[in-house]
C-alpha cells in the first residue's frame, strides 16, 4: 500500500512541469508567439542528446565548445559535478564580430606598433586571434568591472587615452557581457544569420537578467528539438545595450539588432566611439588647454559631447573632403605638421564621419525595427547651418594639400595687407600714407608618418626655421616625450610660433621678442596627461644673446651671439591645464659675456571659451607678463648702475558670436632699459616705451582669414604719429 502511494507521488511530480508549461500566462504566450514568428523555438531544459541526433554547429555569438557537451555551469562558475546548473543568461557577444571591431576603432590607434601607447603591454594588430591572446591578459571573467581593460577605458584607473567608454556606455556593457560569457575566442560562423531584435521587456541596465533562459552549453538548432518536448517559459530577450541573443535560422525579413556589427543602413562612425579617440590621441597634444595651440579656435577638453560641438565647427557640409578638420590634420599649413597622412585609417574614419554629417538622413526604419542604441550622454548640439560657413575659395590645397612621395607634405601661408600709417586718431588725415605688404610668405615641407617615430618640418623659402624630431618609445602610457633639434622654434611663452602679444602689439609689429623666435638648438617636449589635467614641460638649449660691449643694452629681437662665438642659453617652459584654463611659466638664462647675465621670465594665462557656461562660452581671455633682467657685471665690466630690466604685458579678450567670427580687444604696456629696483624710472623713458590698444574684427573659414585691425599706439614721451589701420587677408593651404 505504501509503495503504491509513493508511485502516485512520483507520477504527480513528473507531470508538474508539463502542467506548468501548459498553464502559461498571457505574457509568456506572447513571448512564445514572437519567437515562433522569428523562427526560434523554445529550448527544452537541456536533456541529454539522443544517440541518433548529431550536434549542431555553434551559434554566431557563442564561444566554441565541444559538440554535444552537457557541462553544467552557473553565472559565477561554481557549478561542479553533481550540482544542479542554474539557468544561464544570453550567449556572450562574438569577439570577432562585435568586440574586435570596437578595439580596432577605439584602442588600436594608440595601442599598436609605432603608436603613442606602443610601450604599453597591450599591442593590437588586425588579426582577431592574435589580439584575443593580447586582450585576455587584462580580463577578469569573475568580476568584469575589475578587469584592467574596463578600468582603463572607463577612466577608473589612469589612462593616457582618456575615457572612451564610460561605464554606462554601450561599448562598455558589450565588452563586459563578453567577459561574463568567458571572454572566449569564438569560431567563425558558417553563415551570416540575422540577429534577434531587442525586446522592450528586458532590463535597462545592459546586464543579462539573472533569471534569463537559455543554456551556456553548446545548443541545438531549434528545428532539431523534439516536437513533444515539454515547453519552458520563453527567455527574456536582452535590451539593445546587452549582447544580442544567438540568431538561429531567422527569416530573411527579420530586422537586424541595433548592436549588429554591420548595420543595414550605414550611418557612418559615431563620434564618441570612433572619432573622439582619434582626436584625443593625435590632436589633443596641442589643441587642448595647456598645449601650444590652446589659443586657436579648435580646443579639445576630453568631454566627447563638448568636443563634438567643437569639431563640427570645422566640417564643411557641402564638401566634407575640404573640411578644415580633414585638411589641417593632413598637414595643410599646420604647425603640428602631418598628424594623419592621406590613406591613414584614422583619417578615413574622420572623413567617413564628416560625410555622414553631410549625407541626407537615413530612411525611416521598417515597422517592428528596434530603436537605435543610445548612450547616457546628452545629444550633441546640431551642426551649424551651411550658410554660417560659406565654401572656401578654390585653389591650392582645396582637396587636401599637396602630398608628396615618401610621406612628405607641402603646405603654405601667404598674405596681403593693406595699411594706412603715420597718423594719430584719424587714418584719413593729411600726412597719412598707404602701404601694401606681405608679412606671410611661407612654404612648409614636413614629414610625420604614423608608423615612423621620426619626422621633420622646415620652411623652404627662407629657411626661417627647420627641425627634426623623434618620439621616444618604451615610456609608460601617461608619458609622451619628443626630442627635436635644428633651427627650432624656441618654446617660450604661450604662443611660441608668433610672439604677437607682449607689449600689446601684434604679428610683425612686435618689438620685444623676435616675431618668430627660431634659433639653432635642441629641445625636449614632455607631456603627462591624466583625464582633464595636462602637464607639459619643454626643456631647451639654444644659441643665446651676446653683448658686443661691456656697457651695451641687449636687443631681445636681434642681439644673438655670432655662430663662431656662441653663448649657450638654457630655458624651461612648464604648462598646466585643466578643462578650459591653462597657464605657463617660462624661464630663460643666458650668460651675455663681460660677466653679465640675462634672466628672463614670463607668466601667461588663458581661459578658452568655457562652452558649458552660458554667455562665457562665447569669450576667450589671454593675459601675460614678461620681465627680462640684465645684471650689471663686475668691476670694469659695467658694474652697479648698468643693471636694468625690460618689461611687457598684455591683456586680450575675444568675443565669438559665431565660431568663424570674433571681435577682439588687446592692450599692453612695454618699457625698455628700466632701472632695477624701480617700478618705472621716468628719467630713462624714450619713445620706445609705450602702450598699445588694438581693436579687430576677424573672420576665418576654410583656410581663408580676413581681418580689419586698428592700432592705437601711445608713447610715454615724444608722441609719434604711428597709429595703424590694417586690412589683412591670409590664405592657408
Amino acid at each position: 500500500m505504501a509503495r503504491n502511494r509513493w508511485h502516485a507521488v512520483v507520477i504527480v511530480l513528473g507531470l508538474l512541469p508539463v502542467a506548468s508549461a501548459r498553464a502559461q500566462s498571457p505574457q509568456e504566450k506572447q513571448r512564445s508567439k514572437i519567437l515562433d514568428e522569428l523562427g526560434l523555438k523554445k529550448k527544452p531544459p537541456a536533456p541529454p542528446p539522443a544517440e541518433d541526433q548529431a550536434p549542431a554547429p555553434p551559434s554566431q555569438d557563442q564561444a566554441p565548445r565541444e559538440a554535444g557537451a552537457a557541462r553544467k555551469s552557473t553565472e559565477d562558475g561554481k557549478a561542479g559535478p553533481g550540482k544542479k546548473s542554474a539557468p544561464a543568461g544570453p550567449a556572450a557577444p562574438s569577439f570577432q564580430r562585435a568586440i574586435h571591431p570596437l578595439l580596432m576603432t577605439t584602442c588600436k590607434p594608440c595601442h599598436t606598433a609605432g603608436g603613442p601607447a606602443q610601450a604599453s603591454h597591450l599591442l593590437l594588430t588586425d588579426d582577431a586571434t592574435a589580439d584575443h591572446h593580447a586582450v585576455v591578459r587584462f580580463v577578469n571573467v569573475r568580476d568584469p568591472d575589475a578587469s584592467a581593460l574596463l578600468a582603463k577605458v572607463s577612466g577608473a584607473t589612469l589612462h593616457g587615452g582618456g575615457t572612451p567608454w564610460p561605464s554606462a556606455s554601450s561599448p562598455y556593457q558589450r565588452v563586459s557581457a563578453w567577459m561574463r560569457g568567458g571572454a572566449r575566442l569564438d569560431a567563425p560562423a558558417a553563415t551570416a544569420p540575422a540577429a534577434v531584435p531587442s525586446s522592450p521587456t528586458g532590463p535597462a541596465t545592459g546586464r543579462p537578467p539573472a533569471h534569463a533562459g537559455g543554456s551556456r552549453t553548446a545548443g541545438k538548432e531549434a528545428t532539431s528539438a523534439p516536437a513533444e518536448a515539454p515547453a519552458t517559459p520563453a527567455p527574456e530577450i536582452p535590451p539593445a545595450t546587452a549582447p544580442a541573443a544567438p540568431a538561429i535560422t531567422a527569416p530573411a525579413a527579420t530586422p537586424p539588432n541595433a548592436n549588429a556589427t554591420a548595420p543595414v543602413q550605414p550611418a557612418g562612425p559615431t563620434f564618441a566611439a570612433t572619432v573622439h579617440p582619434v582626436l584625443m590621441t593625435t590632436c589633443a597634444l596641442c589643441h587642448r588647454p595647456g598645449g601650444p595651440a590652446a589659443m586657436t579656435r579648435f580646443l579639445l577638453t576630453g568631454n566627447a559631447t563638448n568636443d563634438e560641438a567643437a569639431a563640427r565647427a570645422f566640417v564643411d557640409l557641402q564638401a566634407p573632403e575640404r573640411s578644415p578638420l580633414i585638411t589641417k590634420s593632413s598637414g595643410q599649413m599646420h604647425g603640428g605638421g602631418v598628424v594623419l597622412p592621406p590613406g591613414d585609417a584614422r583619417a578615413e574614419t574622420i572623413l567617413a564621419w564628416t560625410r555622414a554629417l553631410a549625407a541626407p538622413p537615413p530612411a525611416a526604419a521598417a515597422p517592428g525595427a528596434p530603436p537605435p542604441t543610445t548612450t547616457a550622454a546628452p545629444p550633441p548640439p546640431p551642426a551649424p547651418p551651411p550658410a554660417a560657413t560659406p565654401p572656401g575659395p578654390p585653389g591650392h590645397g582645396a582637396a587636401g594639400g599637396f602630398p608628396l612621395p615618401f610621406g612628405f607634405m607641402l603646405d603654405g601661408r601667404f598674405s596681403l595687407d593693406y595699411e594706412r600709417r603715420q597718423f594719430t586718431g584719424n587714418p584719413f588725415a593729411d600726412g597719412s600714407v598707404n602701404a601694401l605688404r606681405s608679412y606671410h610668405h611661407f612654404l612648409f615641407l614636413s614629414r610625420d608618418v604614423a608608423d615612423d617615430p621620426c619626422g621633420l618640418s622646415l620652411e623652404v623659402l627662407a629657411l626661417q626655421f627647420w627641425e627634426a624630431h623623434c618620439r621616444v618609445r618604451r615610456l609608460p602610457a601617461p608619458l609622451r616625450l619628443t626630442i627635436a633639434g635644428g633651427k627650432i622654434v624656441v618654446p617660450f611663452g604661450a604662443d611660441p610660433l608668433f610672439h604677437q602679444n607682449y607689449g600689446g602689439l601684434g604679428g610683425f609689429d612686435q618689438p620685444m621678442l623676435p616675431v618668430i623666435w627660431a634659433i639653432e638648438g635642441a629641445a625636449a617636449h614632455l607631456v603627462v596627461e591624466h583625464k582633464p589635467l595636462v602637464l607639459t614641460d619643454d626643456l631647451f638649449v639654444v644659441r643665446g644673446y651676446a653683448l658686443p660691449h661691456a656697457d651695451s643694452i641687449i636687443n631681445l629681437q636681434s642681439g644673438f651671439s655670432p655662430e663662431d662665438a656662441t653663448k649657450l642659453a638654457v630655458g624651461n617652459r612648464v604648462g598646466l591645464s585643466w578643462m578650459f584654463v591653462s597657464a605657463w611659466y617660462s624661464a630663460y638664462y643666458n650668460p651675455l659675456g663681460f660677466g653679465r647675465r640675462l634672466f628672463m621670465q614670463a607668466l601667461d594665462l588663458t581661459v578658452w571659451r568655457p562652452r558649458g557656461i552660458p554667455v562665457l562660452g562665447h569669450f576667450s581671455l589671454g593675459a601675460g607678463l614678461l620681465r627680462a633682467d640684465v645684471s650689471g657685471g663686475g668691476p670694469g665690466v659695467g658694474g652697479v648702475g648698468f643693471d636694468y630690466y625690460d618689461f611687457a604685458d598684455y591683456l586680450q579678450v575675444r568675443y565669438y558670436p559665431f565660431d568663424w567670427l570674433y571681435v577682439q580687444y588687446r592692450a599692453g604696456l612695454r618699457t625698455f632699459d628700466n632701472r632695477r629696483g624701480v617700478v618705472l624710472d621716468k628719467t630713462r623713458l624714450t619713445s620706445a616705451d609705450a602702450s598699445a590698444h588694438n581693436f579687430a574684427v576677424v573672420a576665418r573659414t576654410h583656410g581663408l582669414t580676413a581681418g580689419l585691425y586698428y592700432f592705437i599706439n601711445l608713447e610715454k614721451v615724444d608722441e609719434v604719429p604711428n597709429d595703424l589701420v590694417r586690412l589683412s587677408v591670409i590664405y592657408d593651404f
